[in-house]
């Protein structure tokens, strides 16, 4: 009977339906589990492929940039005037001044190790114990004509990023090499492997006989995969699974390449997806426990969803992130669902991170000056002849004051404030970038000729209102550069480099905004030309000294001279020096100029005295100079070096230079005034000191800036002033002289005031030192035999 019953359900048409789909069910569920194993399976490792990839261009750009960032501070202490001196005088076996001076340095840059060479390639000094003062140097081929250059290095199982600059004196004489060496080591190498996503390690030696210099992980597969690997990527089995790896070689100085390891594990990628497996196995148990209530039920509750999910799968497989999933469903298929749904929102939100952090800034959020650039090309490419279109380059003002007064965690939000204000103030269409430190760019696809001041200033509106930083209201300004397309070029990189010219031209006139103009360019190349030949003309002999001759009213006799600096150069002429000792302060070559107007103007007293003339000398000092331990010594050396007292020399500061530093520069002037000089405040009137500084000044004699005595006889309120000034002088017990005169009424004004000294074209017009002898041979006036002046400007 029960074999009859079974033979009467095989033959009816209804057991054939059943195992028809049932059988069918069973196919198509292995089908989708096998397409799903072999999706998952393809779409992880391809992805895993991509992001090794991709993190080896993210390291790629992690050491591009920070090289460039190594060369600029290596470049930046290679240009120090003091590490140039130490160079000059140091010697392997007395460099102790040296080795503090470039421990100093790599403290400063944050480098592992740092070391100088003779131009010969030996190390001078250096603060690793390894490289002692005398050996050559072990990667000599780093130290290479007159760029910088940077490469890995091994030293002792240790691996550095070293970084060489060569040093001139000027250029060409090169005095030496600065290295600084940066150390890649575990720390590091977990840093570019979150950077990367993925573990990396670093191997010295060859992949059969690796040596482990820096890695992500302690401990972990890499050397085993090393040996397997061949270069680029590859899947590698391994006893605890298996794994993606990407394998290069880096060049290093000397050795053989360094191999670098990037690898994730394939196996645990895939773990992710088991429960998927389960839910995907309930989902056939649950299809064939369908089949049996009825054909049209497995149809509708199971082959089209599971075909769906299929597609869904086959679309994020192919890379299609934006594919939407099946429509939700309950049970297992939707729970599939959701967890597909998730894995491509990971996967999209992953992709999308990684494309804003290339082409966006992480502290402001907004595009960076890649995708600037890039905006700024594809509009030049959209523009039309007829079309304007504008650059727009802003430089916050006292960035750097506030920066380092309030901290760079408040510089930082500084910059936050001023990127959302200038987001509020963007017009539509506009685009609003940061190209690093303080600089922020916007271009305006389209603009009227009469337009761009206006949309200048509009921008400039963001920092009307002051900006709250630590409990403090600061007024903040921004100086703005344009350069508009097609008159300033048509080239993206050119018209944001005449923007930033243009900007640069602004702040050092303290003008709100500038427009480029080709002129700006030659100016600022010369500028640049003479900030690094100024020293060379020192040693060259291209300056020489002019004086101007003093006479003291009262007696109607020659008291002294002031002389001039004067520089005429082989190529521009005559450069004015209000041109280039503004450019020696900041270069730090005042103080070789200081030195030098010091020597000859002693040199000169020198020979005036041996005709019988004992003429003072004064020598304007700058603020630098004030700052300087050193000058005393210069200045007692130059007088015993040329015979002359103490008394035959006066030096001359302003008020702006003592007001630098006040408590330092009174110290100074109470030691040289000590050791017997005559110390004098020039351009009085023109400076911020009060009457209570001017009181605490050791000072001797006062100089009334030639503003108020050109128009004394003709300007009431000059009068006043000068009159004003010589009673103050003679009061405070300083002898009073007047700049500036001009005429025989002018000088006689003033000796009925009381002033005691005078200068000016009334008298004589500067002339070289060597005219000055014969000139006062047919003087009207005789030479009193008081000190020379003498003055650098």
């Amino acid at each position: 009977m029960t074999k009859n019953l079974g033979t009467t359900l095989r033959g009816s048409l209804r057991w054939r339906i059943f195992l028809f789909f049932l059988a069918l069910i069973g196919l198509i569920m292995a089908a989708v589990l096998g397409m799903v194993y072999r999706t998952t399976y393809g779409h992880t490792l391809a992805q895993i492929r991509e992001q090794l990839q991709a993190g080896y261009g993210v390291l790629d750009n992690a050491m591009a940039a920070r090289s460039g960032l190594q060369r600029q501070v290596t470049a930046t202490i290679a240009g120090d005037y003091g590490l140039k001196d130490e160079l000059v005088n140091a010697r392997p076996d007395s460099a102790e001044s040296l080795t503090v001076a470039l421990d100093n340095y790599r403290r400063r840059g944050e480098a592992g190790i740092a070391l100088a060479t003779d131009p010969e390639r030996r190390v001078l000094a250096s603060t690793d114990s390894r490289l002692k003062p005398g050996m050559s140097f072990p990667r000599p081929e780093l130290l290479q004509g007159e760029a910088p250059a940077d490469a890995l290095l091994i030293l002792e199982g240790r691996l550095f990023h070293v970084t060489a600059t060569p040093v001139f004196a000027p250029r060409p004489n090169l005095i030496g090499y600065l290295v600084m060496g940066f150390a890649i080591d575990d720390a590091e190498a977990l840093r570019l492997a979150r950077l990367t996503g993925s573990s990396l390690s670093l191997f010295g030696g060859t992949p059969a006989a690796p040596v482990r210099l820096a890695a992500s992980e302690a401990e972990g597969p890499a050397q085993r995969l090393l040996a397997l690997a061949p270069a680029g990527v590859s899947t590698q089995a391994s006893r605890d699974g298996e794994y993606v790896v990407y394998r290069a070689e880096l060049s290093a100085a000397g050795t053989a390449p360094i191999q670098l390891l990037m690898h994730r594990s394939l196996t645990d990628a895939l773990s992710d997806y088991r429960a998927l497996s389960l839910q995907l196995l309930a989902i056939v148990l649950f299809a064939l426990g369908a089949a049996g209530i009825g054909a049209f039920l497995v149809a509708s509750t199971v082959s089209r969803p599971i075909q769906a999910m299929v597609d869904y799968v086959r679309r994020i497989g192919s890379g299609d992130y934006a594919a939407r999933p099946p429509e939700e469903r309950r049970g297992e298929v939707g729970v599939l669902a959701k967890e597909f749904a998730a894995m491509q929102a990971g996967i999209a939100e992953r992709e999308a991170a990684i494309s804003h952090l290339a082409y966006h800034d992480p502290l402001t959020g907004l595009p960076n000056r890649n995708r600037f650039q890039l905006a700024l090309a594809e509009a030049l490419a959209a523009r039309h002849d007829a079309t304007r279109l504008a650059v727009l380059v802003m430089d916050l003002d006292r960035f750097k004051d506030i920066n380092d007064t309030l901290g760079h965690l408040a510089g930082d939000e500084l910059l936050q404030q001023a990127a959302r204000r200038l987001e509020q103030c963007r017009r539509e269409g506009d685009v609003l970038a940061r190209l690093g430190g303080d600089e922020f760019a916007l271009l305006v696809p389209q603009i009227g000729a009469r337009d761009i001041i206006g949309i200048g200033l509009h921008y400039r509106e963001a920092f009307a209102a002051p900006f709250a930083l630590e409990g403090i209201e600061l007024e903040v300004a921004a100086t703005v550069g344009v350069a508009v397309c097609p008159e300033h070029g048509e080239q993206a990189g050119t018209l944001l480099q005449h923007a930033e010219v243009a900007m640069y031209v602004g702040k050092g006139k303290r003008l709100p905004y500038c427009i480029y103009n080709s002129k700006l360019d030659h100016h600022s190349l010369l500028r640049l030309s003479l900030m690094g030949e100024l020293k060379a003309a020192i040693e060259r002999g291209e300056l020489a000294l002019y004086v101007q001759p003093k006479l003291d009213i009262a007696a109607g006799q020659i008291a002294g001279l002031e002389c001039l600096v004067r520089w005429v150069h082989p190529v521009h002429g005559f450069i004015p020096p209000d041109e280039f000792i503004p450019l020696a302060e900041q270069t730090g070559a005042v103080r070789h100029l200081t030195a030098w107007v010091l020597d000859e103007a002693m040199a000169w007293a020198a020979r005036w005295r041996t005709a019988g003339h004992g003429l003072k000398c004064a020598v304007n000092l700058s603020a630098v100079d004030l700052m300087d331990r050193g000058l005393h010594d210069l200045v007692e050396a130059g007088l015993k070096r040329h015979g002359l007292p103490p008394e035959a020399l006066v030096l001359e500061v302003t008020e702006s230079a003592v007001m630098s530093d006040p408590d330092k520069a009174v110290a100074l002037l109470g030691e040289l005034k000590a050791a017997g000089l005559r110390l004098s405040i020039d351009d009085y009137g023109t400076g911020y000191s009060s009457m209570a500084q001017l009181k605490r000044l050791p000072v001797h004699e006062l100089k009334i800036d030639k503003s108020f005595v050109l128009d004394v006889v003709n300007n009431p309120d000059d009068a006043i002033i000068v009159r004003s000034t010589i009673e103050l002088g003679h009061n405070m017990a300083l002898s009073v002289v007047a700049e500036g005169v001009e005429s025989a009424e002018a000088l006689r004004l003033l000796g009925s005031w009381g002033c005691d000294l005078a200068q000016g074209y009334h008298l004589s017009k500067p002339m070289p030192a060597k005219d000055f002898l014969a000139w006062l041979e047919h003087s009207p006036w005789p030479a009193k035999g008081r000190l020379q002046e003498v003055r650098r400007a």
